[in-house]
């Protein structure tokens, strides 16, 4: 986010070296030429979770990069907070240099949601959990179908998952391993050439 981006968790499963600090650095740039058709879905993001944007609600960015969806929901809601997970120690360095701004309202936590356990390093709950262009680079269905259970306990009551990310495995199979988790109201927000927004809610 400032991609959506971030994606760094998972070294081991993609082309991606997130351990490079040259890399990252050269990865974001090339990511920030984006941003700007990144706007819509992520306005209609913050408009999906449903809560107050004055409330001090806590969001948990999966997968959350260099904070470019957690800067645009911390600007949305005035008084949150949020935890951005990723596997990467660089992008985390990039994180918050770029969102030096915003000190007090976030931190990083690292660990890798491609691997079993991952979700324990994280205190919830949250009133929001959210995922741009992440989850996807693990590319394994069994995987992505596992951390999507693991995101749910994660969730208050009331809250929510919304994930804006490619439609890499099929939209339709991901939908169902969300309501599989648990997740109600699974639907699909928004749609893009290649990406759609989509999550549930914990009732």
């Amino acid at each position: 986010m400032a991609s959506t981006s971030h994606s760094s968790h998972q070294h081991r499963h993609d082309h991606h070296d997130w351990d490079s600090s040259k890399y990252v650095s050269d990865w974001a740039a090339g990511q920030d030429q984006k941003e700007k058709a990144r706007q819509e879905p992520f306005r209609v993001l913050a408009k999906t979770i449903p809560f107050d944007n004055k409330l001090p609600i806590r969001i948990l960015d999966v997968g959350a990069g260099y904070g470019a969806l957690t800067q645009f929901l911390l600007s949305h809601f005035s008084n949150a907070t949020a935890i951005c997970q990723d596997g990467s120690e660089e992008m985390a360095k990039l994180g918050q240099e770029r969102m030096k701004h915003l000190k007090g309202r976030f931190k990083y936590v690292l660990c890798d949601f491609s691997k079993p356990g991952w979700s324990q390093k994280l205190t919830g709950p949250f009133e929001a959990v959210v995922s741009a262009i992440a989850i996807h680079n693990v590319r394994s269905p069994k995987i992505i179908e596992r951390v999507y259970s693991d995101i749910y306990p994660l969730l208050k009551n009331g809250g929510c998952f919304i994930n804006f990310d490619r439609e890499r495995p099929p939209l339709e199979d991901q939908m169902k391993w969300l309501r599989d988790a648990g997740f109600q109201d699974v639907k699909r927000f928004w749609t893009g050439e290649t990406r759609a927004l989509f999550g549930g809610f914990k009732k």
